[in-house]
């Protein structure tokens, strides 16, 4: 287990970007926490946002 952060300091529907090898993305939305591979599946990056269970 990877401590992320506390569960008040992360809004619903934002999200925080963990530094590890590869790098994760830890969701808050609809009530639940999501974790994915924090890297575009078409192009090498990273930015973008959260729409309900969407990550765009």
């Amino acid at each position: 287990m990877i401590p992320v952060c506390h569960l008040d300091d992360l809004p619903e529907g934002e999200s925080v970007r963990l530094s590890t090898e590869p790098p994760i993305a830890v969701f808050r939305t609809e009530g639940a926490l999501y974790a994915i591979d924090d890297t575009c599946t078409h192009q090498d990056a990273s930015e973008g946002w959260l729409e309900g269970c969407f990550v765009e």
